[in-house]
C-alpha cells in the first residue's frame, strides 16, 4: 500500500497554510468589528434614549399653569383611582390596576406641566414629589390588595358562611 505524496513542495505547501491562515484571522477580525459595531451602536442608542427621556421635560416649554390646582387635582385623581380599584379587588390584578391607572387621566397626563409649574417654588415641588409618592404607593397597596387580602377576605368569607352560620 502506497501513500500518495502531494505534488507540493515545502515552501508552497507552507505558503498556502500561510495565506489560509491569514484569511481565516482576517475573517475572525471582520466577524469581531462587526459584532461590536453592532454592540457600540446599540449601547448608544440606548444611552441615547435614556439621556432624551431625562433631560428632554427640561427643555419643553408649558403654558403657564397654577401649581396649587394642579396639585389639588392630582391628589384628587388619585384618591378616585384608589377608590376605583378598590372596587374591583375580587376581579383580579390586571383589571385593578388597568382601572387605577385609567381613573388617573386627565390629571396625571398634564404631570409634567404641573411639575414645570411647581419648579420655582421649593414647598410647593416637595408636595409634588410627595404626591407622586402616595401615587406609587396606591398602586403598590391597589396589588397587594389584589395578591393579598382579596384571597383572605374570600377565604373568611367561605369560613362565615360554612361554619359560623351554624
Amino acid at each position: 500500500m502506497a501513500w500518495e505524496v502531494e505534488s507540493l513542495e515545502p515552501n508552497e505547501r507552507a505558503t498556502d497554510e500561510a495565506a489560509e491562515g491569514y484569511a481565516r484571522r482576517r475573517g475572525r477580525r471582520a466577524a469581531m468589528t462587526a459584532y461590536y459595531v453592532v454592540v457600540v451602536v446599540f449601547i448608544v442608542i440606548a444611552a441615547g434614549n435614556v439621556s432624551w427621556q431625562v433631560w428632554a421635560p427640561a427643555f419643553r416649554n408649558y403654558p403657564a399653569a397654577d401649581c396649587k390646582a394642579g396639585l389639588r387635582e392630582l391628589v384628587a385623581a388619585v384618591e378616585r383611582a384608589r377608590d376605583a380599584a378598590g372596587s374591583l379587588a375580587e376581579s383580579g390584578e390586571g383589571t385593578a390596576l388597568a382601572q387605577f391607572r385609567s381613573e388617573l387621566s386627565p390629571e396625571w397626563d398634564r404631570h409634567d406641566e404641573v411639575a414645570a409649574s411647581c419648579r420655582s417654588d421649593q414647598k410647593l415641588a416637595v408636595a409634588l414629589d410627595v404626591i407622586e409618592r402616595l401615587r406609587y404607593a396606591e398602586e403598590r397597596a391597589v396589588r397587594r390588595e389584589v395578591t393579598d387580602l382579596a384571597p383572605l377576605r374570600r377565604k373568611v368569607g367561605q369560613i362565615r358562611t360554612n361554619e359560623l352560620s351554624r
